[in-house]
């Protein structure tokens, strides 16, 4: 009986560790830089390194989700907001990456062409969910949610499909191929007694 229980304890981290293996590489580089931005509580030396490391020569493009609409009722926009800074380093990464910026409705946009990667950073209030559509993504999509906060409790869902934690504040969740006419509604549930930071990070392969 012990045997057995063992083995089944070994089957469930090989299986844990196998679906977060499956990511795609930039993603797991993004997340990791993510983890890093946090241990180092987005100290301006960290963000600048992140900036320089993302926007290096051969990189994919990445991009701001920000076609997205803001969740009024359940986002948190006061002060300590935002605590991985995220949505200022992929601004600065856009730009290094990119020329002849016009306007930010132009421009930060998960669906620009050849542009693969995207990412953006919400606060969540205590207790809440928050909710939002994607269109115009293309492919197997491949999404991963980050928190700030290592000790958060949340559920992240993507077309009504749970993300699986790939650790105890990173979950990650791939859903079937899509058509650029199909929405992709993904939302994030704080069940953590404060305010709490989220990175969501997509791959859109756009084929």
């Amino acid at each position: 009986m012990k045997r057995n229980k063992v083995f089944i304890l070994v089957l469930g981290l090989l299986t844990s560790v196998g679906s977060y293996a499956q990511e795609d590489p930039h993603l797991q580089k993004l997340t990791h830089g993510l983890l890093q931005l946090r241990q180092a509580k987005s100290s301006d030396k960290v963000l600048n390194e992140t900036v320089i490391d993302w926007s290096a020569s051969g990189c994919p493009k990445l991009t701001l989700m920000d076609e997205i609409k803001r969740d009024e009722s359940n986002e948190f926009r006061g002060k300590g907001a935002n605590k991985f800074k995220v949505n200022q380093v992929v601004t600065h990464v856009y730009n290094r990456q990119n020329t002849g910026m016009v306007s930010k409705g132009d421009y930060f946009n998960s669906t620009e062409k050849d542009v693969f990667y995207s990412a953006i950073e919400k606060t969540v209030k205590k207790g809440c969910t928050v909710t939002y559509t994607l269109t115009g993504h293309i492919g197997e999509q491949e999404f991963v949610f980050v928190a700030f906060n290592p000790n958060a409790k949340f559920t992240a869902m993507v077309n009504n499909k749970q993300a699986a934690p790939a650790d105890k504040s990173v979950q990650h969740l791939k859903i079937g191929r899509v058509k650029a006419t199909d929405k992709i509604v993904f939302s994030i549930t704080n069940n953590s007694s404060s305010n709490e930071s989220f990175v969501i990070l997509n791959h859109n392969p756009q084929k």
